[in-house]
C-alpha cells in the first residue's frame, strides 16, 4: 500500500493509523449486548503464554479442493465437465498426495507442501468448517459474519473485540499507554477491526503498514510535507481543538506520530528485518553459510504475499507489544474462482502454501511456539466444474491453521474432517458435506478458539459456537 493509499483510508486529519478505523457508527442491541458481555459477562483468565495471532482471510471464497481430494472420483464422474486426468485415483502416477492434498509439483496446488506441514507438526487442516447458520452463500454476509465472528453482521470484528477484551483485563504486563503495535493490518482497512459500538484505547487500535513497513507517520517522502511539517502541525491542532473528544484523539495521534515513526524506522527498515530472519540448517542441524563463510538466511518467495508474510512473521517475532495481524491474501488474487479455475486457483494456493511453508520455518528456527497463524475464507465451492469451468458458490471450506504449540490445547499434524458429494449428477449445484460421523463446526468457531487462546473461558457468549476442538477430534491423517 503506498502513502496515498494511506491516507484514503485513514483520512486526511487522522494523519495515523492509530485512530479509529470508525468514528462514529450507530449502535445496534447485538453490538450493545456485546459490550455489556465484554463489560460483566467474559470469563477471563490470563494464560500463561500470551498468544500472537496472524489472521490469512482469502477474500472471493477459495475451493475446499487444494486441502481435499477424497471424493474425487465420485466428484468426477457426476461433473457437467471432466476434471484433468492425473486428479483420479484410477490414473497411473496420479498427483494426488496420501493425505488426498492436490499435488503436483510445480504445477500443482501445494499438496506436497501440505503433507510435510502436516508431517511436521506444524499445520493442521480441518476440512470441514461448513456453514450451516443463515447459509447465504454470498459475499457480503459471509465476510462481514466470519471476520465480525458471529451472526451479527453489524457487531465490532474480532480485532475490536479482542481489543476491548484485553483493555479490560489488562494482561500485557505494562501500561496499554506504553504498547507500541499491539494490532496491526497489512491490508489497510478490513472489517476485522471495525468498531462497531466499542470503544478501545487509543494504543489498542490497529496500525496500517505494508510489507516494507512503510507508514502513515513519514511525512519524509514528501519534501513539501516535511518543510512545512510546524504549519501543519499547529493547523491541525488548531482544527482539531474545535471538535471536542474527536479532536482530542486526533491531537493524541499526532503525539504519538514520532514515537511509533522512529520505532518503525530503527526496528523494521529492511536490512533489519533480513538481516533478523534465523539462518538455515542442514538435515543435521548445522548452520549453513555460503562460500564466503557468511550466513544462509532463509528466504520467504519474492511476491507481494510472500513479502507480506515476512513482514507479518518479524513483527510478530521481534515486537513484543504485537499480538494480533491482519493479513488478507493481497498479492495472491481473489479467490472467486467462477470459471477458467484451475490453473489460476493451482497457482495461487500454491503460492500461498509455500510462503506459509517458510514462515513454518522461521518461527521453528527462531525458537517461537506462540504464534498462531490462521487461513480461511468467506465460504467454500461447488465441487461441480460449471460451463465456464469454473466453481460456484458453496458453503464447506477448509482451515489451514499453524503454529502455536504453546497456546493451543492440542498438537498440530492433523487431518480433521470427512466428506461426502451432495448434489444431482450433472447438475450445477453439487458440493460436500460432513459425513454423519465427521467432526463439522461452524465459521464462527475459528473466532471462539482465538478469544479462548488469549483467555477467554466461554467464547461462545460472544459468536454462539464453541471453539474448534483440537484435543479430540477424529484424526483422518494417513
Amino acid at each position: 500500500m503506498n502513502r496515498r493509499g494511506f491516507v484514503k483510508w485513514l483520512g486526511l486529519l487522522a494523519a495515523s493509523a492509530v485512530l479509529p478505523l470508525e468514528l462514529a457508527r450507530p449502535a445496534t442491541r447485538a453490538a450493545r449486548n456485546l459490550k455489556a458481555a465484554l463489560l460483566g459477562e467474559v470469563h477471563y483468565v490470563r494464560p500463561a503464554v500470551m498468544p500472537k495471532v496472524i489472521m490469512i482471510f482469502l477474500y472471493g471464497g477459495p475451493s475446499e479442493l487444494a486441502g481435499n481430494l477424497t471424493n474425487i472420483a465420485e466428484i468426477n464422474a457426476n461433473s457437467q465437465n471432466p476434471y484433468p486426468t492425473n486428479l483420479l485415483p484410477t490414473t497411473q502416477n496420479n498427483i494426488i498426495t496420501p493425505n488426498y492434498f492436490w499435488g503436483g509439483g510445480a504445477g500443482g496446488a501445494g499438496g506436497e507442501t501440505m503433507e510435510s506441514l502436516i508431517a511436521s507438526g506444524e499445520m493442521s487442516v480441518y476440512r470441514t468448517i461448513h456453514r450451516i447458520k443463515e447459509d447465504s452463500k454470498a459475499h457480503g454476509p459471509s465476510v462481514f459474519q466470519n471476520l465480525v465472528g458471529s451472526l451479527d453482521m453489524a457487531g465490532p470484528g474480532i480485532g475490536t473485540t479482542l481489543a476491548a477484551i484485553l483493555a479490560a483485563n489488562q494482561p500485557f504486563g505494562k501500561p496499554v499507554e506504553e504498547l507500541l503495535l499491539p494490532f496491526v493490518s497489512f491490508e489497510g482497512d478490513s472489517v476485522i477491526y471495525r468498531t462497531g459500538d466499542l470503544t478501545v484505547p487509543l494504543r489498542l487500535k490497529p496500525v496500517a503498514l505494508d510489507s516494507g513497513f512503510r507508514n502513515p507517520y513519514e511525512r519524509s517522502a514528501n519534501g513539501f510535507v516535511s518543510d512545512q511539517e510546524p504549519v501543519i502541525e499547529a493547523l491541525s491542532r488548531q482544527v482539531s481543538g474545535a471538535l471536542g473528544e474527536k479532536g482530542r484523539k486526533v491531537i493524541e495521534a499526532f503525539e504519538k506520530r514520532a514515537e511509533l515513526d522512529a520505532f518503525i524506522k530503527t526496528s523494521f527498515s529492511t536490512a533489519a528485518v533480513n538481516q533478523s530472519l534465523p539462518q538455515e540448517v542442514d538435515a543435521n542441524g548445522v548452520p549453513i553459510v555460503d562460500v564466503d563463510n557468511n550466513p544462509v538466511r532463509i528466504q520467504y518467495p519474492n511476491t507481494n504475499f510472500g513479502n507480506r508474510l515476512k513482514a507479518a512473521i518479524s513483527l510478530a517475532i521481534t515486537n513484543p507489544d504485537t499480538y494480533f495481524i491482519s493479513l488478507g491474501s493481497g498479492g495472491l488474487g481473489g479467490w472467486d474462482d467462477h470459471s477458467d479455475a484451475i490453473p489460476e486457483y493451482t497457482a495461487r494456493i500454491r503460492e500461498l502454501m509455500d510462503a506459509l511453508a517458510v514462515a513454518a520455518k522461521h518461527m521453528r528456527l527462531a525458537g517461537r511456539n506462540d504464534i498462531v497463524i490462521n487461513v480461511f475464507g468467506d465460504f467454500g465451492r461447488n465441487v461441480n466444474l460449471n460451463n465456464s469451468i469454473g466453481w460456484d458458490h458453496g458453503n464447506n471450506q477448509n482451515l489451514y491453521t499453524l503454529g502455536g504449540a504453546a497456546v493451543r490445547p492440542g498438537a498440530l499434524g492433523k487431518v480433521v474432517g470427512k466428506t461426502q458429494r451432495i448434489g444431482t449428477p450433472f447438475q450445477n449445484r453439487q458440493f460436500t458435506a460432513p459425513t454423519d460421523d465427521s467432526y463439522q463446526c461452524e465459521p464462527f468457531a475459528i473466532a471462539s478458539s482465538l478469544y479462548k487462546y488469549y483467555g477467554v473461558q466461554n467464547p461462545e457468549i460472544l459468536t454462539g459456537e464453541p471453539p474448534i476442538d483440537e484435543i479430540n477430534p477424529p484424526n483422518q491423517r494417513v
